[in-house]
C-alpha cells in the first residue's frame, strides 16, 4: 500500500513537470529548465522507490537506485539558483545584482560538490526495509543527520519565498518550501518527505510560470 503512495506521488510530480514543460515552451526561461530538471528527477526518484516492491532486493533495484542519488546531488542545489532567478524575474531590486547572482551560483556549486563527494564518489548502497518499503540507501555519511545540501536549499527557498510573497503577493513558493521543511523533519515515515516534495515542486513551477507570464504580458 505504501509503495502505491510513491507511485501516486511520482505521477503527480510527472503531471507538474509536464505542465511546467508546456508553459516553458511558451514562456521560456533558463531558470525554468533547471526547475524542470529537478521535478523530472523527483518523478524518477518516487517511481524507482516503488519499483522495490516489485523487484525486491536485487542488483536491478540497486542499479535503479544509483541515479536517485546522482539526481539529488547534481540537481537539488540548483533550486537555489532557480528561486533566485524567480526573484530577478519578479523585479526584486537587489536580485538584479550580478554580485548576488555570482554568490548564489557559488553557494549552489559548493553544495553540488558536497553532494557529489557524499552521494556519488562515496556512494555505498545497502538495502533498507521500512514499513514495507524496500529501498537502497547510502551507508556513507560525512555529517550525521539529514542531507546538508537539501536542508540548506530548503532554507534558501523559504527566504526567497518570503521575499517573493512581499514583492509579488505570491505566497506559493514560500508555502511549498514550508511544507517541504516540515515534512523533511518527520523521521521514520518513508513517504512523508516525498509528499512534501510535491509542495516544493508545485511552488517552484507555479512561481516561475507566474512571474514569466506577468513579465511578458
Amino acid at each position: 500500500m505504501i509503495n502505491l503512495i510513491f507511485i501516486v506521488v511520482g505521477l503527480i510530480q510527472l503531471g507538474i513537470a509536464i505542465t511546467g514543460t508546456r508553459y516553458t515552451r511558451k514562456y521560456f526561461s533558463s531558470y525554468a529548465v533547471l526547475i524542470l530538471g529537478v521535478v523530472y528527477g523527483l518523478t524518477y526518484d518516487n517511481l524507482a522507490i516503488s519499483a522495490g516492491a516489485l523487484l525486491g532486493e536485487s542488483e536491478l533495484t540497486k542499479a535503479l537506485s544509483w541515479p536517485r542519488y546522482a539526481i539529488h546531488a547534481l540537481f537539488t542545489p540548483t533550486m537555489i539558483i532557480s528561486a533566485f532567478g524567480i526573484l530577478r524575474l519578479a523585479g526584486v531590486r537587489w536580485a538584479q545584482s550580478k554580485v548576488w547572482h555570482t554568490v548564489i551560483c557559488l553557494i549552489a556549486t559548493l553544495l553540488i560538490g558536497y553532494g557529489v563527494y557524499v552521494d556519488i564518489l562515496n556512494l555505498n548502497l545497502v538495502p533498507q526495509q521500512q514499513m514495507g518499503v524496500l529501498r537502497y540507501v547510502n551507508d556513507f555519511h560525512l555529517i550525521p543527520g539529514p542531507p546538508l545540501p537539501a536542508i540548506l536549499t530548503i532554507i534558501f527557498l523559504l527566504i526567497f519565498g518570503v521575499v517573493l510573497w512581499r514583492q509579488a503577493k505570491w505566497p506559493w513558493l514560500f508555502l511549498g518550501s514550508l511544507l517541504m521543511f516540515i515534512t523533511a523533519g518527520i523521521m521514520g515515515v518513508p513517504f512523508i518527505a516525498n509528499i512534501g516534495e510535491i509542495g516544493i515542486a508545485g511552488g517552484m513551477v507555479t512561481s516561475i510560470i507566474r512571474v514569466k507570464m506577468i513579465r511578458e504580458t
